[in-house]
């Protein structure tokens, strides 16, 4: 006699079933149960998940992304190499335009480059210092200005400035004009005398007749001379005993023949009627 259970309640004439028979749609349903689950979490586990190139976060905290970096670095490479509107002009954002220099004689000229320090200036820009190892064992600091306005959305605002490594870089979103007042005449006559210096001098010690007392300036140590030094433009408005100046210049190495041109921002201020160098900063555009 087999055992079952009776699906009935023991009348005769009832049909008894078997255990497994009984039990068998239950172990399916609880299957298809277990499935579901695992495919629900499986789906939620891929898209929750990093795709392949994505990241948690910024990618440098504080910085404009790798993307800037790589822009200011190829555009410090191409600027040295081959400085020519047409060479530059992929690196510019739009409205923005770079004098034409001329590159070395010999070919490539950098050997290595990459960024070595970032200063946020505020409105979306950012001044990239990129230190670059030319082949002829020189190296240069190029205080490259850019703007960021989205993911991947990044230009060159304008010529860079050559500097000492470390140095301060900034910007200023006003465009120059003209230096103010009757001090005009005094100021250039600093500026044209600072570059040069800037450019040539060794130590900063040599600076100390030009600076305001407490600066601090790291010249150039002759890596590059000037060739010409354009009259200084005023950052914003007034008259007053400080002023920001914009001053282009077109620089050449001592060997290769290469000339660069170049935008340096410098404070300028007037002690016991007389004005003097403040600070050397980064480019603007």
């Amino acid at each position: 006699m087999s055992a079952g259970i009776s699906s009935g309640t023991g009348r005769r004439g009832t049909v008894s079933r078997p255990v497994g028979a009984v039990l068998r749609p239950l172990g399916r349903a609880a299957l298809w149960v277990t499935v579901a689950i695992l495919l629900v979490r499986g789906a939620v586990a891929l898209v929750a998940a990093p795709g392949p190139g994505s990241t948690a976060g910024p990618d440098r905290v504080g910085g404009p992304g790798r993307a800037a970096e790589a822009l200011a670095v190829g555009f410090a490479r191409t600027y040295l190499e081959s400085p020519t509107p047409a060479a530059l002009a992929p690196f510019l954002a739009e409205g923005a335009h770079v004098a034409g220099g001329r590159g070395p004689a010999g070919g490539e000229a950098v050997g290595q480059a990459e960024v070595v320090r970032v200063a946020d200036v505020g409105g979306g820009r950012w001044v990239l210092t990129v230190l670059c190892d030319l082949r002829d064992a020189r190296s240069l600091a190029l205080a490259v200005p850019i703007v960021r306005r989205g993911a991947g959305e990044v230009a060159v605002l304008g010529a860079p400035s050559i500097v000492a490594v470390p140095a301060p870089a900034g910007a200023d979103p006003e465009r120059p004009r003209p230096v103010a007042g009757p001090a005009a005449g005094a100021i250039g006559e600093l500026v044209a005398t600072f570059v040069p210096a800037y450019l040539a001098a060794v130590d900063g010690r040599a600076l100390s007749y030009l600076l305001a007392p407490g600066a601090r300036v790291v010249p150039l140590g002759g890596a590059l001379a000037a060739v010409s030094v354009g009259r200084p433009e005023q950052l914003g408005e007034g008259e007053g005993a400080r002023r920001e100046l914009m001053v282009a210049a077109r620089l050449r190495a001592p060997t290769g023949g290469a000339t660069y041109p170049v935008a340096y921002r410098l404070r300028v201020l007037r002690l016991a009627g007389r004005w003097y160098v403040a600070g050397v900063e980064g480019a603007v555009a």
